[in-house]
């Protein structure tokens, strides 16, 4: 196996830094783009030296690095698997454009895909570097004329540098991919689904290091500006064609916490939206508008185009705690628009708001938790002293960092052809069921069906559990307290409804919450059993029923489930499961298989990384269902299966430990082991 000294400690196992309080230099509040070159006497790090020792994390403190990657490619359709093994000497790089030698990762993949049979390759591409990147760089002096010992030295350096990520796999299907869609329909599509959920669609162009970079995403009306762009596309086709809805809402939550609330008039309808849009004219258009400042948009409401420069506005300061003990001060320009569109036709009536009490705007302090269903402080709390405010981190609990709770919000749930929205806007009064009580003994209560947002799924043909919020980093289900209408009484005197309505907009942008009513667009299970059989891996899935939790409101409801793909030798994990179907563990699973694979390659550098060969392995089952099956047989419990080239293994989470309900077995076989009909 091939390995090289670890080039960034030389094979010292450790590096010595200097310390980041140079940047700044001898200041308590330093600037962010300063550099002063000059150490903080009074660092915490350092403590004045200017430099510091920490063990080498690329090497592990090994000293050396492995000068290896493999490439494989998945047919996800068959499981089919080809890989491809570079080590110094087994590889021929090409000249890139600019003169530098490379090896282009999709003239790689597209060897190891024809011999699997898959098309689509890249569709998903969990690890490593994007297809059209190289997968290499060779040093600047390497040359194909050197003599032997020089290149493969320059060879190993170059795969040492990208040991970051030792196994790129790549997945694809067996069948064509669908043509890419035509920029000016996608947009024109884009346009619809921003009438529907009655948002603006925006595409803007900035300048950046001398070039127009382009963002399509929605916004709420009123919301401020980004500071700066979220994407970075240089073509404006390009960047509509790579624009799906769940990307243009990505910032939403973030861009709208300042926007104005208001209820939505649905009784209006949707607004017609063009079927196609001429994408080089309005671009045109905006760059037009572009050379008389540092921006410039369009914004697509009420069914038209409204144009308007962005201009620069005040500086905003923004202050962070670095470990050096300094505070870093960092500035920007804020950019507002020159021209406001009128406000939307779909504004209702405004939402009231009342400044959140359990944060102090420009600092970390938080309610502290002795205060939950207290009258008071404690006042020999560890955390606060009886302040009643301890420093906390990420946003607050009770407002998302908005600073503001509403009175009401607006859930819109839609599938992106249909939409509903709901207004939950609580009066006095409002009925209310008590249901459970916590384990503090703090009752728990249901308020009427309209708040309950799980009957909104069955009108588009989902699930409860399929109802996703869009409106929020990451996607996530919506919690079984905003499906079911729960609220926990923590004081006597609360207003329940107002307090549940408060905690559903919490965070939300614009005092609105937007939900997908669509299952995740995942592969199914045997598609990850065929993936981990053909990677010489293992899927480990867990399933817990809780039908006999259904009258407890402090306790998940339904089947919960948890997939991973895992090493073939890893301990089998029985914690209780989280995701409330299959779909949504699996979309879960495949955010996390990067770092699966990397796990699955071994930490000793003496030691190749894997590069599977497998051919197709023919029919594939489907374990989850039988895993529902036992777990409904199982109510309370956690059950798991095991899939691998082996075959498939049953286990029970009892108090003991782990049990093996079946052996090494094939689904077939599972069924009449465990006698499930």
């Amino acid at each position: 196996m091939p390995t090289v000294a670890c080039p960034d400690c030389s094979g010292l196992t450790f590096q010595v830094q200097r310390c980041r309080c140079t940047d700044g230099g001898d200041r308590l509040l330093v600037e962010g783009d300063a550099y002063a070159d000059e150490p903080y006497r009074e660092c915490r790090l350092c403590r004045g030296d200017g430099s510091v020792a920490v063990p080498c994390p690329r090497c592990e403190r090994t000293g050396r690095r492995r000068a290896e990657v493999v490439v494989s490619v998945v047919n996800l359709d068959t499981g089919a698997v080809a890989s491809e093994r570079f080590r110094p000497g087994r590889f021929t790089p090409v000249r890139s454009p600019d003169g530098l030698w490379e090896v282009p990762l999709r003239r790689v993949a597209a060897r190891l895909a024809a011999r699997v049979g898959a098309r689509d390759v890249g569709g998903i591409s969990p690890t490593g570097p994007a297809l059209d990147a190289p997968l290499l760089w060779l040093p600047r002096t390497w040359r194909p004329d050197l003599p032997a010992d020089q290149r493969y030295a320059a060879e190993a350096e170059a795969l040492a540098r990208a040991d970051h990520t030792p196994w790129v796999v790549l997945l694809g299907r067996a069948a064509e991919p669908p043509p890419p869609p035509a920029p000016g329909r996608h947009l024109g599509w884009l346009c619809g689904v921003a009438g529907l959920l009655h948002l603006d669609l925006v595409v803007e162009a900035r300048r950046r290091h001398d070039q127009v970079c382009w963002d399509v995403r929605f916004e709420l009306p009123g919301g401020d500006v980004p500071d700066a762009p979220r994407r970075q596309g240089f073509d404006l086709p390009a960047a509509v064609v790579d624009t799906t809805v769940a990307a243009a809402l990505a910032g939403l939550a973030e861009s709208g916490l300042t926007a104005p609330a208001y209820t939505v008039r649905s009784s209006l309808g949707v607004p017609a939206a063009p079927a196609d849009v001429d994408v080089a004219a309005l671009g045109g258009r905006i760059l037009t508008d572009l050379a008389g400042g540092p921006g410039a948009q369009a914004i697509w409401r009420d069914g038209r185009w409204w144009h308007t420069l962005l201009r620069p506005g005040g500086r905003v300061e923004v202050l962070h705690e670095h470990d050096t003990g300094q505070i870093v001060r960092w500035t920007t320009t804020a950019l507002l628009r020159v021209t406001e569109p009128p406000d939307p036709a779909w504004w209702g009536a405004p939402i009231t708001h009342r400044d959140c009490p359990d944060c102090r705007p420009g600092s970390r302090l938080r309610r502290c938790a002795c205060r939950v269903g207290a009258a008071g402080p404690d006042p020999d709390c560890p955390d606060c002293a009886g302040a009643g405010m301890a420093p906390g981190w990420g946003p607050c609990p009770a407002c998302g960092g908005s600073r503001r709770v509403y009175s009401a919000v607006t859930l819109t749930v839609t599938d992106l052809t249909r939409v509903t929205h709901r207004l939950w806007q609580p009066v006095a009064g409002e009925p209310a069921t008590r249901i459970g009580a916590q384990p503090n003994g703090a009752p728990v209560v249901q308020l009427r069906e309209h708040y309950r947002a799980a009957r909104l799924a069955a009108p588009f043909g989902v699930r409860p559990e399929h109802l996703i919020r869009l409106d929020q980093p990451g996607g996530l289900c919506l919690g079984q307290d905003l499906l079911e209408g729960t609220v926990t009484l923590d004081r006597p005197d609360d207003d329940l409804a107002a307090r549940y309505v408060a905690a559903a907009a919490r965070g939300a942008p614009g005092a609105r919450l937007v939900v997908l009513a669509q299952p995740p667009d995942v592969p199914p299970v045997a598609d990850l059993v065929r993936l981990a059989a053909g990677l010489d891996l293992a899927v480990a899935v867990t399933a817990c029923d809780h039908r006999r939790d259904t009258a407890d409101p402090t306790r998940l409801h339904g089947v919960r489930w948890q997939l991973d793909i895992v090493p073939r030798d890893a301990p089998l994990g029985l914690a209780q499961p989280w995701w409330p179907s299959p779909e949504t563990a699996v979309a879960d699973c495949l955010d996390r298989l990067g770092g699966a694979l990397l796990e699955a390659v071994p930490r000793n550098p003496d030691r190749p990384v894997p590069a599977p060969t497998a051919t197709a392995p023919g029919a594939v089952g489907d374990p989850a269902s039988l895993l529902r099956r036992l777990a409904r047989r199982y109510a309370g419990q956690v059950v798991a299966v095991r899939v691998d080239r082996a075959g498939c293994q049953f286990w029970l989470a009892e108090e003991a430990g782990a049990r093996a309900l079946t052996g090494a077995v094939t689904l077939v076989e599972a069924v009449a082991a465990l006698r499930l009909d």
